[in-house]
């Protein structure tokens, strides 16, 4: 990205390293990214405008999110992450339809005293010891409004437009009933990067198996009222997520099927192999794409700074080996 001074200044690693392993791969992510257009950058820019310090820049990165990307579902306009100005990360629009992957945290909805007449409490009771009902098309009238009702209540608290992080099931085996059998809250989680969850530990997080297809994706897109989209996919950039530690941008190849890679929390050795990740136009939930209820109750590999910090080098000399890829990025020391 070609950041304004004071931003380049402050994305330096002479800079950044001092502040601690957090920042400095984060200020890393901003020199390693490629697939900011320079009018995208242009807007970031001016957005932050000056900052002095790396907290003040991750304040003003938190509300370009949330102005430009985390949009509200009220919003007149799309997310930027599908709009013209975001054409270098855009996928294929006629990507051959497959299912896609999503892990949700469903934390505060089985807390009841969110949910009013405990209806969170109640589809868990219900359906995560008979979870094979879940994955049918009809049930009784009763389990029918049970799960109806859970969905509109977790439409409802969805309450921003903001792009669907996904991986594709074929990353996974393609078998989604041998996929529900295997350990998946916890293969995901390592699997996706998501060094946040359990987000208390000692806590159980429960979690769902979300699987949609690429065709729901396109037929939400068109449906939109809301002006400015593109595009149905795109891939991750520093300007899509808040800042992380966990996210590292991906070398951007040419012929729009340059994906995001994740950052396999278990992996222990040079990566040869990534998991693809992209952004989906946001679709409303239905109960068909509820798949699996489950646990995420250990924590991850990724304990320390020095664990976080040698698991990116890892993975960016992974990437470094790809065809066409070996100037991307840096092992940092």
């Amino acid at each position: 990205m070609k950041l304004s001074p004071p931003l380049h200044h402050l994305a330096a690693d002479p800079v950044a390293a001092p502040e601690g392993v957090t920042v400095r791969c984060a200020a890393a992510n901003f020199r390693w990214e490629q697939a900011v257009s320079d009018g995208r950058t242009d807007e970031y820019n001016a957005y932050v405008d000056v900052v002095a310090t790396h907290n003040e820049w991750q304040g003003e990165h938190k509300g370009y999110l949330r102005s430009f990307v985390q949009v509200a579902k009220d919003h007149p306009r799309v997310s930027q992450s599908f709009m013209t100005v975001n054409s270098l990360a855009h996928l294929k629009e006629d990507l051959d339809n497959t299912y896609l992957l999503r892990l949700e945290s469903l934390d505060s909805m089985v807390d009841s005293a969110l949910l009013g007449p405990a209806i969170g409490e109640a589809f868990w009771l219900r359906f995560f010891n008979s979870q094979k009902d879940l994955r049918k098309d009809r049930l009784s009238d009763a389990d029918e409004k049970l799960r109806g009702e859970f969905v509109d209540q977790w439409n409802a608290r969805r309450v921003q437009a903001r792009p669907i992080f996904a991986a594709f099931l074929n990353d996974f085996g393609g078998d989604l009933p041998a996929f529900v059998k295997a350990d998946w809250p916890h293969l995901l989680r390592d699997r996706l990067g998501l060094t946040h969850w359990p987000s208390t530990p000692g806590k159980p997080l429960p979690v769902a198996l979300i699987c949609y297809t690429l065709d729901e994706v396109r037929e939400a897109r068109l449906a939109a009222t809301k002006k400015g989209s593109v595009a149905s996919f795109s891939r991750p950039t520093v300007l899509d997520t808040e800042m992380s530690a966990a996210f590292v941008p991906a070398p951007l190849l040419v012929g729009g099927e340059s994906y995001g890679y994740t950052l396999d929390l278990a992996n222990t050795g040079l990566p040869t192999a990534f998991t693809p990740e992209l952004l989906t136009f946001p679709i409303e939930y239905q109960i068909k794409h509820i798949k699996a209820l489950g646990f995420i109750s250990r924590a991850h590999a990724l304990q320390t700074d020095a664990a976080v910090l040698d698991a990116r080098n890892r993975h960016v000399q992974g990437l470094q080996g790809q065809p066409g890829c070996g100037g991307f990025g840096e092992a940092l020391p």
